[in-house]
């Protein structure tokens, strides 16, 4: 159970920071996706990076013992998929996830619902 408290609240610190970031700088987040799809580099590293993080969360933890645990591993599959993709299928999956608009009240939203969902983990993971 502590692996999964530790990458919970991991997990949680990440989907804050990223709920912030949206909040706090749209045009670079909306930037950002762009860089990916206009300079392979990036969108290759970007891959090997969420393929490595996804790969070593389901490597360590893959249990279904509870909801903490199955998001857990749920986020560790996201994560592998989404190197997948960005390593096999860049132009494709970015052509997909570069329609979601953050400038206006569904960035909003989105962002507050990450943020929320990151407090949930964080405080699941110390309970």
């Amino acid at each position: 159970m502590a692996v999964t408290n530790i990458l919970a609240a991991l997990i949680g610190l990440y989907f804050i920071c990223g709920g912030l970031a949206i909040l706090n700088d749209r045009k670079v987040m909306a930037g950002m996706m762009q860089s990916l799809a206009d300079q392979p580099v990036l969108g290759y590293l970007g891959g090997v990076m969420a393929f490595a993080i996804g790969g070593t969360i389901l490597a360590v933890h893959s249990l279904w013992t509870g909801w903490l645990a199955g998001f857990v591993t749920v986020v560790g599959w996201i994560a592998l998929v989404e190197g997948v993709l960005l390593i096999a299928a860049r132009e494709r999956f970015l052509g997909i996830v570069s329609k979601l608009n953050l400038d206006n009240r569904f960035g909003t939203v989105l962002a507050l619902g990450i943020i929320v969902l990151g407090g949930v983990l964080l405080a699941a993971s110390v309970l």
